[in-house]
C-alpha cells in the first residue's frame, strides 16, 4: 500500500498498544478528543442553540415583544409551538439530503455545506420583522440541524476507535448541553435577535476554519476505492502500533455484505436493514413521545404551567446543567456498561419524573379548582360590607410549601433522558448499519424522528389544555415506562461490536 507499518500481533479484535509509549498514547488519546470535540462544535451550533433558542424568545415575549428594528412581533400559542416544532419539521428534508450528500461527496464536505441553511436560518430569524419570517429561518435551521445530525455522526462513528466509540459519540451531546448553556446564558444579558447572531458566528467558525482541518473518514475512503487514503488517516488517529491493516479489513468485510460498494437508499430494502428500521422506528417513537425534544425546546414553558416561583432563566440554565451532567456520566459508562443498560434506566427515571410532575399539577390544579368553587359558593357581597377572603385554602397552602417540586422533577428527566432516551437511539442508528449504507440508514431513522418530534412539539398546547398539565405529563411518562420492556425484548447491544 506504500505505507511502511510495523505489523504488532493482534488479540481477536482488540488493538495490542503495549509496544507503545504512555506519553504517545495520551497523545494520540488527546489529539482524537480533540478531533472529536471539533465535530461537536457543529452541533453545539446547529443543536444545542437552535434546539434551546425558543426558551429566550418566551422570556423575552413575555417581557418585551420588541423586534432588532423597535417594531412589535405578535405570536399566539399555534405560532409559539411551531417555533420549537419547525426545527424538526425542517430536519426531515435536510436527513434526506444529507444521506444523499454524505454519500456522494463525503462526511467533510457534507459537514461544510450544513453551514449554508445554518447561517440564512440564523440570520432570517435574527432579522425577522414579522412571525413568518421567523418561522421560515426556523424551517432553514432545522434543515441545518438534520445535515449536521447525519454528517457528523456519520464521521463520529468511523473516526473513533473500538472501545471509545460510544464516548466520542456521547461528546458532541456534550457540546450540545455546552451550546444550549451558552444560549440561555446569553438570554439573560441580550435579546433573542442578538443571540441568533451568536449561532451565527459560531457556525461561520465551524465551516471554515474546523472541519476544513479534520481528516475525511476512513470508511468512506474504503468504500470509495481509496485504501491508501484511508490507511494514511488509520494511521494517523490510530497511531503506529495498531493493525490498522486488519481494521481495513473489517471495513471491506462488513460492508461486503451489503453487496456492491455503493448501493445508496436501496440497500435498506434488505430483510435484514428493513428489521432494523423498524425497530429503530419504534424506539425513536417511544423516546420521542417521553417528552425528550419537548424538555429541551419548552423547558421555561413547563415551568411556567407548573408555576415555578424561581427566576425562569436561571431555572432553564439549572435544567439544561443536568443534561450536561447526564451526558457527562454517560460518557463514562455507555463503553462500560453498555447501551441498553444506559437506556433502560434512562426511561425509569423519565417515567419517575413524569408521574411525580403530572401528578403535582394534577393536585395543584385541583386545589385551583376548589378556591374557585368556594369563591362562587360565597354569598352576595352588599355595596357596604368589607369582606376579606382568605386565598389559600388547604390544598392550595400545601402546594405552596411544595413550588421546589416542578424543578426537581424536570431536572430528574433531564439526568434521565441525557443518560439514554436522548442520544443512544440516535448513536444505535449509526451502528446498526455499515458504512455504504450508514448514512442513508440514518437519515431515514432520523426523518421520522423529526416528524415525530414535530407532532409531539406541536400537540404541547393542544395536549396541555385538554388533558391539563397533569394528563400531559403522565402521557410522557407512560411512553417511558413502554420504552423499558421494549428496550429489553427488541434492542440489540452494540458496544464493543464492530459496525464497518
Amino acid at each position: 500500500m506504500g505505507l511502511n507499518i510495523k505489523q504488532p500481533a493482534v488479540n481477536g479484535s482488540r488493538y495490542e498498544e503495549e509496544e507503545e509509549a504512555p506519553a504517545l498514547r495520551r497523545m494520540r488519546r488527546l489529539k482524537m478528543c480533540l478531533l472529536v470535540i471539533g465535530v461537536g462544535v457543529g452541533y453545539a451550533s446547529s443543536g444545542g442553540m437552535m434546539i434551546a433558542w425558543p426558551n429566550v424568545f418566551a422570556v423575552h415575549m413575555s417581557e418585551t415583544n420588541s423586534t432588532i428594528y423597535d417594531t412589535e412581533i405578535h405570536f399566539d400559542s399555534v405560532q409559539m409551538d411551531m417555533i420549537s416544532s419547525m426545527v424538526f419539521v425542517g430536519s426531515m428534508p435536510g436527513h434526506l439530503l444529507a444521506g444523499w450528500l454524505v454519500g456522494t461527496i463525503g462526511r467533510r464536505k457534507s459537514m461544510i455545506a450544513a453551514g449554508i441553511p445554518t447561517i440564512l436560518g440564523t440570520l432570517l430569524v435574527a432579522l425577522s420583522c414579522n412571525a413568518y419570517m421567523l418561522i421560515f429561518g426556523r424551517f432553514l435551521e432545522g434543515v441545518a440541524f438534520g445535515m449536521t445530525l447525519i454528517s457528523a455522526r456519520t464521521y463520529i462513528v468511523e473516526i473513533a476507535g473500538l472501545n471509545s466509540r460510544g464516548a466520542a459519540s456521547v461528546i458532541v451531546n456534550v457540546m450540545t448541553q455546552i451550546g444550549s448553556l451558552t444560549v440561555i446564558g446569553l438570554g439573560i444579558v441580550f435579546s433573542w435577535y442578538y443571540v441568533a447572531f451568536v449561532s451565527c458566528g459560531t457556525m461561520l467558525v465551524y465551516c471554515c476554519l474546523i472541519i476544513p482541518s479534520l481528516p475525511e473518514s476512513p470508511a468512506y475512503l474504503v468504500v470509495n476505492s481509496r485504501e491508501t487514503e484511508a490507511l494514511a488517516v488509520l494511521l494517523q488517529l490510530r497511531g503506529p502500533y495498531a493493525d490498522i491493516h486488519e481494521e481495513l479489513r473489517h471495513i471491506r468485510e462488513m460492508n461486503g455484505l451489503s453487496g456492491s460498494k455503493k448501493e445508496g437508499f436501496r440497500g435498506l430494502l434488505r430483510p435484514a436493514y428493513l428489521k432494523k428500521l423498524l425497530v429503530l422506528f419504534v424506539l425513536f417513537f417511544i423516546a420521542n413521545f417521553s417528552g425528550v425534544q419537548v424538555l429541551k425546546s419548552n423547558t421555561v414553558r413547563m415551568l411556567e404551567s407548573s408555576s415555578l416561583k424561581f427566576d425562569r432563566s436561571v431555572s432553564a440554565i439549572i435544567v439544561t446543567v443536568a443534561l450536561f451532567v447526564g451526558n457527562f456520566i454517560m460518557m463514562l459508562l455507555l463503553d462500560k456498561i453498555g447501551r441498553r443498560y444506559c437506556l433502560i434506566s434512562s426511561f425509569c427515571l423519565i417515567a419517575v419524573a413524569y408521574y411525580c410532575l403530572g401528578s403535582y399539577n394534577y393536585i395543584m390544579d385541583y386545589g385551583r379548582l376548589s378556591q374557585e368553587l368556594e369563591v362562587e359558593n360565597l354569598p352576595p357581597v352588599t355595596s357596604n360590607a368589607t369582606v376579606a377572603y382568605d386565598s389559600d385554602s388547604s390544598v392550595g397552602a400545601e402546594i405552596s410549601d411544595w413550588s421546589w417540586v416542578p424543578l426537581a422533577c424536570l431536572l430528574l428527566a433531564a439526568l434521565g433522558q441525557s443518560t439514554g432516551a436522548g442520544p443512544i437511539p440516535y448513536i444505535f442508528g449509526s451502528e446498526y448499519f455499515p458504512a455504504n449504507v450508514r448514512s442513508q440508514g440514518m437519515s431515514i431513522c432520523s426523518t421520522m424522528s423529526g416528524l415525530q418530534s414535530f407532532a409531539v412539539l406541536q400537540l404541547f398546547s393542544p395536549l396541555q389544555e385538554n388533558l391539563t398539565s397533569g394528563g400531559l405529563y403522565w402521557v410522557y411518562a407512560v411512553a417511558a415506562t413502554i420504552g423499558v420492556p421494549y428496550t429489553i425484548f427488541f434492542i440489540q447491544e452494540t458496544s464493543g461490536k464492530r459496525v464497518g
